[in-house]
């Protein structure tokens, strides 16, 4: 039996493992291959990659993965970016022979009363070496406009950051600080989300939890997502392995 969850042959598999997804377990491959499947992204096509990073994957996309996905959506309304110097000043084109302090990217979702901005500091973002050095007002814009599509689509894009994002991670020394709570999310959701995917006793059916898990993502945290998310893994892992019955078999 063939799982939706699982998109790859063997083949397919092995050539993620060792290019787009190296270091990765065989969970953690399922568990990009499941996050491909609800972003609609081709890990061929370098839209979406699986990032190991202090023994931790990390889903990252590229800005043409997340504008891919906001397209799909049919309800992207157009964006703007401009970049602002130290004196704070906007402005829709970067001149200057230094970086930009800042960028600022405004995302209009059709239906919403309001836009959606994302504001990212040079500073914040800027790693220091690559495409930072030579094009700082593209890479800070990309990331900008990272932040402002996951505000106009958290249902699509909750929890998949853009590779630009992520660079100064990849080059400097995490330090770990006391951060404030984090949202508890809704625990009444999350236990019937939970006891859902248990009782799904077909692939279609978990694929129906999962459907309705998506839908209410913005009222759970991320880290009951991500539990929820690898409770689905593992349950796709244990159906994929039971045989079908035989509908020709005697009563």
């Amino acid at each position: 039996m063939t799982s939706s969850i699982t998109l790859w042959t063997p083949e397919q598999t092995q050539l993620i493992s060792t290019t787009i997804a190296p270091g990765c377990s065989n969970d953690e491959l399922r568990l990009f291959a499941y996050a491909c499947q609800r972003t609609g992204l081709d890990p061929f096509s370098k839209q979406i990659y699986a990032i190991k990073r202090g023994g931790k994957m990390t889903i990252q996309a590229g800005i043409d993965g997340l504008r891919a996905i906001a397209e799909r959506t049919g309800q992207l309304d157009g964006s703007i970016t401009e970049w602002c110097g130290e004196d704070g000043q906007w402005t829709d084109v970067w001149l200057g022979s230094k970086p930009p302090a800042a960028a600022k990217t405004t995302i209009w979702r059709k239906g919403a009363s309001h836009p959606f901005t994302g504001v990212a500091r040079f500073a914040d973002y800027n790693a220091g070496q690559g495409l930072w050095s030579k094009m700082g007002a593209a890479m800070i814009a990309k990331c900008s406009e990272a932040l402002a599509l996951r505000k106009a689509f958290p249902a699509d894009m909750s929890g998949v950051y853009s590779t630009d994002e992520m660079q100064q991670a990849e080059v400097e020394p995490v330090t770990v600080t006391a951060a404030a709570a984090l949202p508890a999310g809704d625990a009444k959701l999350f236990q019937a989300g939970k006891a859902a995917i248990a009782k799904a006793d077909t692939l279609a059916k978990l694929q129906e939890v999962v459907a309705r898990m998506d839908k209410r993502k913005p009222d759970l945290s991320d880290e009951q997502n991500d539990e929820l998310l690898r409770l689905a893994v593992e349950r796709e892992a244990v159906l994929s392995d039971t045989p079908s019955e035989d509908p020709f078999a005697d009563d």
